[in-house]
């Protein structure tokens, strides 16, 4: 219990950390990219509240779908909306056969989550982990083809998929689940999670800056 609790803490505290100093910056510049990034880490603070609540206060085992779910998909769709408010004409028309990468990855993962977990909730989460990826990948090997490429707009993308690598990792390794102890590798991948969610304020700043 006591590595599950200090992992939800550390990340409840980064995402409102998080959430905070985008508001700052949002009143400074009044920007929509950093709005949208108050309510990213404003979801993930919430729903990482809610699940710390719970395994602290309830210690049954959770329905397959329950509050925090929704927290996390509305975080993973704000994240989406940023991709889209920082990506440019130039990106967005731009092909490369690498993007198939995304489905050939997400897709199977996704099945497999199907046939251990809850239909809707993988479905969506699997949607949006596809379009997400598949975005980055986009924007990453465009940016990086540039002779001036934009740093911001690609460390962005590229933490992006780290993002949504380190999130199926951590699906993956809690499946079956090995015990609330620090040998779990569940705790540690969660603390990467959290570390690159938390470089992406960083990375928007820039990118919103060039």
């Amino acid at each position: 219990m006591i590595p599950e609790t200090i992992d939800n803490f550390s990340q409840f505290s980064a995402a409102l950390l998080g959430s905070a100093v985008s508001g700052i910056l949002y009143l400074k510049d009044r920007r929509q990219p950093y709005f949208v990034l108050i309510c990213f880490y404003g979801c993930y603070a919430l729903a990482s509240l809610y699940w710390m609540l719970y395994t602290i206060l309830i210690t049954d085992e959770p329905p397959m779908f329950y509050v925090a779910d929704i927290g996390w998909i509305a975080c993973y769709l704000f994240l989406y909306l940023l991709q889209a408010f920082l990506s440019r004409p130039e990106e967005r028309s731009f092909r490369c056969r690498l993007t198939w990468l995304a489905p050939l990855n997400v897709i199977p993962l996704t099945l497999y989550y199907i046939s251990i977990g809850n239909l809707v909730y993988n479905l969506i989460v699997g949607v949006i982990m596809l379009l997400l990826l598949r975005r980055s990948l986009r924007g990453f090997i465009y940016w990086g083809g540039q002779a001036d490429g934009a740093r911001g707009l690609r460390a962005f993308h590229l933490l992006v998929i780290a993002f949504v690598v380190l999130e199926n990792c951590l699906w993956l390794s809690s499946y079956p689940w090995r015990g609330d102890t620090w040998s779990n590798p569940y705790f540690w991948i969660d603390f990467a999670v959290t570390a690159s969610s938390v470089s992406m304020l960083p990375a928007v700043r820039k990118a919103v800056s060039e």
